[in-house]
């Protein structure tokens, strides 16, 4: 009985209703964090599960697109040109340990640039000191720690070339 009561119509349009307006609620939300946070940058899209740590030192070009999940720790300076893709999951970190040094280890940064079209891959990771070049693609799960020349696709751990270019 209390189950045809519940999915009765009207409770089926109060869900409903509830659902469409939470969807505009969180699209809503999702669009002022972009105005606020990057007010320079054109049609750039994140989610509200996306972390910006030290957003004063990101800069974001046109028409990025910056997937649920990801992660920008950005202790130095972060640069994303224009049709930049970031896929769900990825990590974007500018600061390590100096392991040189006594205990504690103290943190060093280095900036990051990931030229214009340039693909990260779920679950990818960008370390500090890195740029990829224009148009190419970091493969889902691969750790950058050098960088990656314009048009190369990586992929695989430990990453490999897969000795096309894309677009350079």
């Amino acid at each position: 009985m209390l189950k045809s009561v519940v999915t009765a119509a009207p409770f089926s349009w109060i869900s409903s209703s509830l659902d469409l307006f939470d969807h505009y609620w969180r699209a809503w939300r999702t669009y002022c964090r972009i105005r606020a946070w990057f007010p320079k940058s054109h049609d750039l899209s994140f989610s509200l599960t996306t972390q910006f740590k030290y957003r004063e030192n990101i800069r974001i070009g046109d028409h990025v697109r910056i997937g649920p999940g990801v992660i920008v720790g950005a202790h130095a300076s972060v640069v994303m040109e224009d049709y930049v893709r970031i896929s769900q999951n990825a990590l974007i970190e500018t600061a390590g340990l100096d392991l040189d040094q006594p205990l504690p280890y103290p943190h060093v940064s280095r900036p990051i640039l990931l030229k214009r079209g340039a693909w990260i891959g779920a679950g990818a990771i960008v370390l500090g000191g890195v740029t990829v070049g224009e148009n190419a693609v970091i493969g889902a799960g691969v750790i950058v720690s050098r960088d990656v020349p314009s048009g190369t696709i990586l992929v695989g751990q430990p990453p490999r070339n897969l000795d096309r270019r894309v677009g350079a």
